[in-house]
C-alpha cells in the first residue's frame, strides 16, 4: 500500500521519547486511515522539520480496549486515551533525521501561502516545499520497528510517563552526547 505523504506537527517537548524509539505509537483525535510518511516539523519555539517518520496503519483506540481485561494497566492507558478524544494509535516504524533542519522561514520563502497546521496537511499540495523536503540530505534510520504485534509495555502511555522510565533517563544521556543530536532542540515535559 503507498503510503500518504503528510506534514505533521508535533509540540517540541513530545519528541524525545520518539527520538529515543521509547515512544512506539502516535496518539491523535483525527488522522488518515492509512500509513504515511510524515515530515515532521517541531513547532514553536523551535519551528523546524527535524526529519522523516515513516507511520502503519492507525488502531482504533475504541477497538483495542476490547482486548484487554477491565483491571489491567494497559485497559487504563487506552481509557485515559478514549477520554482525551484520541481515537488514533498510530504505529511509529522508522524514524530519519535530516542533517540540517528546515526552517519554516525557509519554507516560507519557497511558498508564501503555506501555513503550518495544527495536527498534519498534505505535503504534495504544496509541490514547490515537497520538492525541497525530498531533497535534504538525511542520516540513516534511527531504528525501525515491526508492530507484528501491539508494543503493549507502553501503548497509550503519556510521554511524562515515558520521560519517568530508566529507559528514557539512559538514553538521554546516551544521546545527549552525540553531536548529531544536539541540532534537535526538543525539550521535555518534566523539566521546566
Amino acid at each position: 500500500m503507498e503510503k500518504e505523504e503528510i506534514f505533521l506537527s508535533f509540540r517540541p517537548e513530545f519528541f524525545r521519547p520518539i527520538l529515543y524509539n521509547i515512544k512506539m505509537y502516535e496518539y491523535r483525535k483525527k488522522f488518515c486511515d492509512k500509513p504515511t510518511k510524515a515530515y515532521l516539523y517541531l513547532s514553536y519555539p523551535v519551528q523546524e522539520v527535524v526529519g522523516i517518520m515513516e507511520l502503519g496503519k492507525p488502531l482504533y483506540t475504541d477497538d483495542e480496549i476490547n482486548n484487554y481485561d477491565k483491571n489491567s494497566v494497559i485497559y487504563n492507558r487506552i481509557k485515559n486515551c478514549i477520554d482525551n478524544g484520541e481515537k488514533f494509535a498510530i504505529p511509529i516504524e522508522s524514524l530519519q533525521l535530516f542533517k540540517h533542519p528546515v526552517s519554516i522561514t525557509k519554507l516560507k520563502e519557497i511558498d508564501p501561502k503555506f501555513s503550518v497546521p495544527h495536527c498534519y496537511l498534505n505535503i504534495k499540495n504544496y509541490s514547490n516545499i515537497y520538492s525541497f523536503l525530498e531533497s535534504q540530505e538525511l542520516y540513516e534510520k534511527e531504528y525501525e520497528n515491526s508492530h507484528v504485534q501491539v508494543y503493549e509495555n507502553n501503548f497509550c502511555m503519556t510521554c511524562k510517563e515515558m520521560e519517568a522510565t530508566d529507559e528514557f533517563k539512559q538514553r538521554d544521556i546516551e544521546y545527549l552526547k552525540e553531536r548529531k543530536y544536539n541540532i534537535i532542540k526538543a525539550g521535555y515535559l518534566t523539566r521546566r
